[in-house]
């Protein structure tokens, strides 16, 4: 039962029997119902795990193998759908907390995966500390966005653990190729994350780099841009890996997590490793807010040192769960002066990076976007909700 005294499927009732007056709700009013009906759908799916779970138990206890065989059948489904289910809900009773904030709504089935994959290999401590946290981080932001967070504060909690486990699971790297008939075979490589980085971010300059005229799919430039890369028919470019770190964790001083652009939150080993190898750029972050320097300019089009360092400060587009990256050649993004020029200045604490369908949507009727001094990013929509994304933050600042 919740505070308004109805049950559930109360609650449900009257919000299908709304359905026939939508029309006559101002739009405000449309998107809270929207959002509760999300907030069923989770509790629905919180339930629905814990019977999962309860079935396991039972299932364990009678020594039978078939339990997703039966939940595939019962919800008509497949098993490897109900196996996956069921597997998330066996994990997810491994942190009652967050099983309880799915079951009352506030996440949804990806962020609870996504949380306990984050928390499989913490410590008791690490995952006492911050399960409350990620789970108030999760209800305002997207599974990326929670993954790169706990993944940050998972490394930073316990550093030589986070690297112990990193240097074992290296010694997995391979390379396979499978004949699929028709003339396609499918070409798998498990590899260290920069090196794999590198390959891609490789191949994808060689796919832009294409003719305009060209009439094949991207998907098709780089398969052939791969191709033509390892058998010599092309020159690689030369592509820069951005490392963003504190200068603590450069000289060894702390281990706090470094950013590797395009891979997420490292150790500050790795990333000292890395520093030493050709085509990577360093880039130190403030130690009091995590974010990169500013820098400013007095005029309208920024310099390219200034567009670099704006796009690697917001990494980015910034609008909420937006994930459009800002760094990658021909990313479709633009920076925007958030107070117009030349009443805005040319500084990196009036741009932010916009992809070019929410720079359209900010200057479309009813939505305006405010950039702070703080970096944090304030949007209005036309019926009045606000939302904040803030400057990537590339150090923990607790």
């Amino acid at each position: 039962m919740n505070p308004s005294g109805h049950s559930i499927d109360q609650q449900v009732r009257l919000l299908i029997n709304s359905l026939d007056a939508a029309r006559n709700v101002d739009d405000a009013t449309l998107r809270d119902r929207l959002v509760q009906f999300e907030r069923i759908v989770n509790m629905a799916q919180g339930a629905q795990a814990a019977l999962m779970c309860e079935m396991s138990v039972r299932d364990a206890e009678s020594e039978s193998e078939f339990i997703a065989d039966e939940i595939a059948i019962t919800l008509s489904t497949t098993k490897v759908a109900a196996s996956n289910r069921s597997a998330l809900a066996s994990d997810v009773d491994d942190h009652p907390t967050v099983a309880a904030a799915w079951r009352v709504g506030l996440l949804d089935a990806r962020k609870v995966k996504v949380i306990c994959d984050g928390l499989a290999d913490a410590s008791p401590i690490a995952i006492e500390v911050l399960t409350s946290s990620v789970i108030e981080y999760a209800e305002s932001h997207t599974g990326p966005e929670v993954r790169r967070w706990l993944s940050r504060r998972v490394i930073a909690s316990d550093p030589e653990a986070a690297e112990a486990q990193r240097e074992p699971s290296l010694s997995n790297r391979m390379v396979s190729v499978t004949p699929l008939g028709n003339g396609l075979s499918e070409f798998v490589a498990l590899l260290p994350s920069v090196q794999a980085r590198q390959i891609y971010d490789t191949v994808n300059a060689v796919a832009q780099a294409a003719d305009a005229n060209d009439v094949r799919t991207m998907d098709q430039r780089r398969a052939d841009g791969f191709v033509d890369l390892i058998t010599g028919r092309a020159d690689a470019p030369q592509i820069r890996l951005n490392v963003v770190m504190s200068l603590d964790s450069v000289t060894g001083a702390s281990d706090s997590p470094a950013m590797i652009s395009g891979i997420g939150p490292v150790t500050a080993h790795e990333a000292r490793q890395v520093l030493g190898e050709p085509l990577v750029r360093r880039l130190l972050t403030d130690a009091a807010t995590g974010h990169l320097v500013d820098i400013s300019e007095k005029q309208y089009r920024p310099s390219a040192q200034l567009d670099r360092a704006v796009r690697t400060r917001d990494h980015v587009c910034r609008f909420p769960g937006c994930s459009r990256p800002a760094t990658t050649k021909r990313s479709g993004t633009d920076l925007d002066h958030s107070i117009p020029w030349p009443r805005g200045e040319t500084t990196a604490s009036n741009l932010a990076v916009l992809c070019r369908h929410h720079h359209r949507l900010k200057h479309s009727p009813g939505w305006s976007a405010e950039l702070m001094h703080d970096g944090v990013m304030r949007w209005t929509t036309p019926t009045g909700k606000t939302f904040v994304t803030e400057a990537w933050a590339y150090a923990d600042t607790g």
